[in-house]
């Protein structure tokens, strides 16, 4: 299932924090976690395979690689940063989605705490005066947080206590398998709607970043204004332009 670059027969996840995005609506989180990557220049460590992951293969995604290849998961690091994440460039296959789940939170439950991102078709925000953003923690993660959670000029977010995030795919049950082995875990995710989602997940990182700044550390010194970098692979992100001939 794991292949890492420098031959490691094992992740060392210790004091890591781990950002996994959840194939959702828009693909808002992938977008996200792209923003992260070319932002961060993280270094692209190894791939997971598994029946789950639909076989993908080509050219780099980010400037900072230019020789690098993608496939259906990747893993990126920060060591400086001690920050990981996990991107997926594929839907999983339904009938093998369990097993690969337990795999995943077996290999990466080492780590400091898990964030998970997600989003939400924006049909289903009820309340339209309410803040766009949703979230669900663990107990531990709380406890660890406690300062910035509890912080109402910080966080404007509603806790989600339900049992389905509609258009989030397997963003919940990740967090619960997560939240079982004991690991510090959040859920955070967007009400959103299909189309050119890169405004949102630009959003998503912003929302991330206040509440995670010691390792994000995207802000510049003086204005407080993000640095964000735009991965190359966004130049075609819905394809080429329609030709004229067709008019």
């Amino acid at each position: 299932m794991l292949f890492l670059k420098d031959k490691r027969s094992k992740l060392d996840l210790a004091e890591h924090t781990v950002i996994i995005p959840s194939i959702c609506v828009g693909n808002a989180a992938q977008l996200a976690c792209d923003l992260l990557i070319a932002s961060k220049q993280l270094r692209r460590i190894g791939s997971l395979t598994h029946p789950a992951l639909i076989p993908v293969y080509g050219p780099s995604a980010y400037q900072h690689e230019p020789n690098e290849k993608v496939s259906s998961c990747e893993l990126y690091e920060g060591s400086q940063d001690k920050l990981m994440v996990v991107q997926f460039r594929a839907p999983w296959v339904a009938r093998h989605t369990a097993s690969f789940q337990s795999e995943l939170v077996e290999l990466l439950k080492g780590a400091r705490r898990v964030v998970i991102l997600s989003g939400s078709f924006g049909f289903e925000k009820r309340v339209i005066e309410e803040s766009p953003w949703a979230y669900r923690a663990s107990d531990n993660f709380k406890e660890a947080h406690a300062a910035q959670l509890g912080n109402q000029e910080l966080i404007k977010w509603k806790e989600h206590k339900g049992e389905a995030i509609y258009g989030g795919g397997n963003a919940l049950q990740l967090f619960k398998s997560f939240d079982e082995q004991q690991v510090p875990v959040m859920l955070l995710f967007r009400y959103l709607l299909e189309g050119d989602n890169s405004t949102d997940a630009s959003l998503i990182v912003r929302e991330l970043n206040e509440l995670c700044e010691d390792f994000l550390q995207l802000r510049n010194g003086g204005d407080g204004s993000f640095k964000l970098t735009v991965p190359k692979s966004w130049n075609l992100l819905f394809g080429n332009d329609v030709t004229e001939l067709l008019f």
